[in-house]
């Protein structure tokens, strides 16, 4: 076994459980800085034995692992493993064993999940961690979660622990922190520790020595690499209380940040629509079917994909432009819990229109800029460039997959001419608005 301990520094600007019914999934983050690649791997091992056992799995590593993409992985969750950095605020520790005092904070890729008392802290904003009742929160290796920086235990160790498991304990979650390498909580579990005590006695380091910090008892060795606070009868999900991650809600509920109680079962979100009016075939109908599994009140909130939104069970939209439009429904109960349901809808008659806006010769290479000023995408055409009026022979033409409504795109062709005629989607395989703005001659 091998122990090790990272520190980063944020400038001040700068009992068993019973799981609820509630879709939920593993998070696991690692290597937040690319800077550690064991927690990776140890991470990945981890993440590879879980899937292989049919858990559902979310990854964030590296550039993945940002503050949002934390945050909403958290969202009804059924265990939480955190694999780096954690980090202090400038003037709260000296690096060398001092006293350490908080906030503590989770490090991602662009910036920091900070405690505040028994909630999170981002950019000022507190809430509470939007996880299940008594899932184990598990810290591997990241500083301040056991009471020690590299090779300096704080002067304040179960102070330090108690401040730093406040953000996952504040919101029900059974803390463990180990500086150990290997990751050895988990495959306890996974081995048959049928809850954390279990567990415990099964580790390299056995906790056995507790202290009473603030009405809490904070589980620490004298000197002990790993620290556990909360309820011993506490236990790890099985692979069949998991299921896929939930983006669409996650992403509602870090919008609000509104404390969810994740009892009972989530809404099912559901709506049906229709063209409305006699003349127009921009206007729509849209009629929620959501309903509650417990029979709780729901909270219906649309977005109808062009920046508008709207609340109720039944409403109507007009698209000021025809397009294709992806509108949502989420159903919110009255518990926090979420679901989202997603339609893409046509207004109008939507058509590509593709045009060449200019041309530009530099050396021997030509750059052809080619627009897409239609409401629907054109997809696999050719663009091709030849010189004068017409030519079988002095041609060069580019292969274009995809080029979406309002977007742009820039060809480079080689080109010996000054002079020519470009003619975007040569071969008129696109239905577009307009057929006869395609050609262009310079």
């Amino acid at each position: 076994m091998r122990v090790s301990g990272f520190i980063v520094t944020a400038l001040i600007i700068a009992s068993v459980i019973t799981f609820p019914v509630a879709e939920a999934h593993i998070l696991i983050v690692a290597d937040s800085l690319s800077d550690s690649p064991y927690m990776y791997d140890e991470a990945k091992k981890v993440a590879t034995t879980l899937k292989n056992r049919g858990y559902q799995v979310l990854e964030l590593y590296r550039n993945n692992a940002t503050v949002k993409n934390i945050l909403k992985g958290m969202y009804g969750a059924d265990a939480v493993i955190y694999a780096g950095h954690g980090g202090y605020m400038a003037g709260h520790y000296d690096g060398r064993g001092g006293n350490a005092t908080p906030p503590f904070g989770l490090v991602a890729r662009d910036g920091y999940i900070w405690s505040a008392g028994d909630m999170m802290m981002v950019n000022g904003t507190t809430f509470y961690a939007p996880f299940k009742d008594g899932i184990p929160a598990i810290l591997l290796h990241a500083c301040f979660s056991t009471g020690w920086v590299e090779d300096y235990e704080v002067k304040n160790p179960v102070e330090t622990v108690y401040s730093f498991a406040r953000m996952f304990t504040g919101a029900g979650a059974n803390y463990y922190a180990t500086a150990w390498d290997g990751a050895e909580i988990i495959y306890d579990f996974l081995s048959g520790a049928r809850n954390f005590y279990e567990a415990n006695q099964q580790n390299y380091e056995v906790i056995n020595q507790s202290t009473l910090y603030n009405g809490t008892e904070v589980w620490r060795n004298d000197h002990g690499y790993a620290a556990f606070v909360g309820d011993w009868n506490g236990t790890f999900p099985r692979f069949n209380q998991t299921t896929p991650y939930d983006d669409a809600a996650a992403e509602e509920w870090y919008r609000t940040k509104s404390r969810p109680t994740f009892t009972g079962s989530k809404p099912v979100a559901d709506f049906t629509y229709a063209y409305c009016g006699s003349t127009s075939i921009r206007t729509f109908a849209f009629t929620s079917t959501s309903y509650d599994p417990d029979g709780d009140n729901l909270t219906l909130t649309w977005n109808f994909g062009d920046g508008s939104t709207a609340t109720g069970s039944n409403v109507t939209h007009t698209y000021a432009r025809e397009g294709y439009y992806t509108v949502s429904l989420t159903a919110k109960d009255s518990n926090g819990l979420i679901s989202v349901k997603k339609k893409t809808v046509t207004a109008g008659n939507p058509k590509p229109d593709l045009v060449v806006t200019g041309t530009r010769k530099s050396g021997s290479t030509l750059y052809i800029y080619i627009r897409n000023q239609g409401t629907a995408a054109a997809r696999n055409f050719y663009t091709r460039v030849w010189y004068g009026s017409y030519s079988t022979r002095n041609y060069k033409q580019v292969y274009t997959g995809t080029l979406n409504p309002g977007a742009s795109t820039t060809l480079k062709v080689y080109y010996s001419y000054y002079r020519g005629t470009v003619k975007v989607d040569y071969y008129n395989r696109v239905a577009e608005k307009s057929e006869l703005n395609n050609l262009r001659k310079f």
